[in-house]
């Protein structure tokens, strides 16, 4: 009978159950090996790499604040490993994350540590290490504009755009169209990224087209109550089944929800994928002899990307989750709007660009819309003028924020409304506010709500503010259906584009900026002119439905003719 295992023996087995996809076994495995040498005794480079080996795999298996808690230890063994120090950062944005989908849910936890703190700290300590690391740099500022620490957003920021000119420059793509307003240096990080970190795989045998109808499937992990399938569920329900054959390829769980019965109803063929592996999901789809598959992810959270590098559709499409070039060579093209992507911009994109000749963001038509409910019930003075922002908190880029906080200060009944749910983010707002001569309590932080509550609540606003360089998305347009006006300014990139094209077809091409100084003189008229502002709400309000950018037949319809342009 063999005795016990030995602790190599139990780092060699952790190792291989993380190489077979299986992190919860390693993580057995690597704590049975810490719990052989509870003093310490073993060196430190070999107590080191089983920490982090024991974090990797608890981050592996979602369990975040424990792998953070590994990841703190292992840094004491190693405090010169600046990639320690980096993981040990993205494990704790991923408790902050997980503390917010909580929140969400209306589970938050009590409060605890905060966590937001830490990455930015754990951050500071890898760049100090790394100066030069582009992925050190990136999450760096990206920790630190969540937590409206714009000095240390700064000064990563200041170092990502010097290394942004390298031509093997690679980023993270979420950081890249949130930090980077140069659109080429955007596809040059996000294509070397996507090249280094998404797998392809064998192509499967893919049939020609067959039969008179369109063959057409969504994939995406977002079918439940989110918020792509808030603005998409009219256009899957609205195709032409006369014309479309149209699958569902759902990678996500069913969360019970009316908006998940809501979306099953709407496909002609659902194809749960969630426990499948992309390569099975990708000869699933291969079975199913699409035409055209659009994926609906891109670079987002959950994505099931790779399943495109098998390449089971003769034509694969991204659309609507990630607002700019995806840089891999499973996507064809990706679809937009010639505000978001004008006609000379087809150098941003490393796919063909199909333009909608409306607003490339569908809305939903048979979207409720609850009434106001009142200011006093939205935690805001019952008079004076509200401005607001829903954006993250990591959009929320200084200039602008200061921008909001001067208006303020010229107008004593203004307030500023905001949702941002990180303690840190908060305390920084607040001593910025002070630092402007605003009292604090002008500042208002609304709860997280879901959708109906807060479309109920936004109807409360007088003006929505946008910012730059990633700007209003799905706030934009919820804004806009609340009846509220959506002050923008034209990015240089998709996603600093998109408040001009809700916008335009808004019929508020007037609240488009063509730079800073145009944004911050127009806020101040709009300050001073409530008349104007009632005005738009009127607009909006009594238009609502003759609106392009809510013209959910006649999106679906362009829509169609895209796919059948590329099928």
């Amino acid at each position: 009978m063999s005795g016990p295992r030995t602790l190599p023996e139990h780092l060699a087995l952790g190792r291989q159950a993380l190489h077979e996809g299986d992190p919860r076994r390693a993580a057995v495995h690597f704590h049975e090996a810490l719990e052989l040498d509870p003093d310490h005794g073993a060196a430190r480079e070999q107590l080191a790499a089983a920490l982090y080996a024991y974090a990797h795999a608890l981050r592996g298996g979602a369990a975040f604040e424990a792998a953070a808690a590994a990841f703190a230890q292992a840094t004491n063994f190693a405090p010169e490993n600046a990639d320690g120090w980096f993981a040990l950062g993205n494990a704790c944005m991923e408790v902050e994350m997980q503390r917010v989908d909580a929140a969400r849910a209306g589970t938050a936890p009590q409060p605890g540590e905060d966590y937001l703190a830490h990455a930015v700290a754990a951050f500071a300590r890898a760049a100090a290490l790394e100066p030069a690391s582009p992925r050190i740099a990136a999450n760096r500022a990206m920790a630190a504009r969540y937590a409206c620490a714009w000095p240390e957003a700064r000064a990563a920021l200041d170092v990502l755009r010097d290394l942004s000119h390298d031509t093997a420059f690679a980023c993270e793509p979420m950081c890249a169209v949130a930090l980077l307003d140069d659109a080429h240096a955007q596809r040059r990080g996000i294509e070397n990224w996507a090249r280094e970190n998404v797998a392809g795989g064998a192509a499967p045998v893919v049939p020609k087209r067959r039969g008179e109808r369109l063959r057409v499937g969504y994939l995406s992990t977002d079918f439940h109550d989110h918020a792509t399938a808030h603005l998409a569920a009219g256009l899957f329900e609205r195709h032409d089944q006369a014309r479309f054959e149209v699958f569902a390829y759902a990678a996500d769980e069913d969360d019970g929800s009316a908006m998940r019965g809501r979306l099953r109803a709407a496909f002609e063929h659902w194809r749960d994928v969630r426990e499948v592996s992309d390569a099975d999901a990708a000869r699933l789809i291969a079975q199913d002899r699409l035409d055209v598959l659009v994926e609906l992810k891109g670079h987002t959270r959950g994505t099931r990307l790779p399943i495109l590098g098998h390449r089971p559709a003769p034509a694969q499409l991204h659309y609507l989750g990630f607002p700019g070039t995806i840089g891999y060579a499973g996507v064809d093209a990706i679809v937009a709007d010639a505000v978001v992507a004008p006609p000379d911009s087809d150098g941003e994109f490393a796919e063909r660009v199909l333009r909608l000749p409306v607003c490339y963001q569908a809305n939903d038509d048979r979207r409720v819309l609850p009434p106001a409910v009142s200011r006093a019930a939205a935690g805001l003075p019952e008079r004076g003028l509200v401005l607001a922002c829903f954006n993250q908190a990591y959009k929320l880029a200084q200039p602008f924020v200061q921008a909001w906080l001067d208006a303020l200060r010229e107008h004593d009944d203004a307030v500023l409304w905001l949702t941002v749910p990180h303690a840190l983010a908060r305390r920084n707002l607040a001593a910025l506010a002070q630092a402007s001569g605003i009292a604090p309590q002008r500042l208002i932080f609304a709860p997280t709500l879901p959708q109906e509550a807060h479309i109920a609540r936004l109807r409360c606003a007088d003006l929505a503010l946008d910012v730059l360089p990633y700007g209003s998305h799905t706030t934009g347009s919820d804004a806009l259906f609340a009846g509220v006006p959506l002050l923008t300014a034209r990015g240089t990139t998709f996603a600093g584009r998109v408040g001009a094209s809700l916008c335009a077809v808004a019929g508020l091409s007037d609240l488009v900026a063509e730079s800073f100084g145009d944004y911050t003189a127009t806020l101040a008229k709009l300050c001073a002119d409530r008349a104007r502002l009632a005005h738009y709400k009127r607009d909006l309000e009594s238009e609502r439905a003759r609106l392009p950018l809510f013209d959910t037949e006649g999106f679906t319809r362009a829509f169609e003719r895209m796919l059948e342009s590329v099928a």
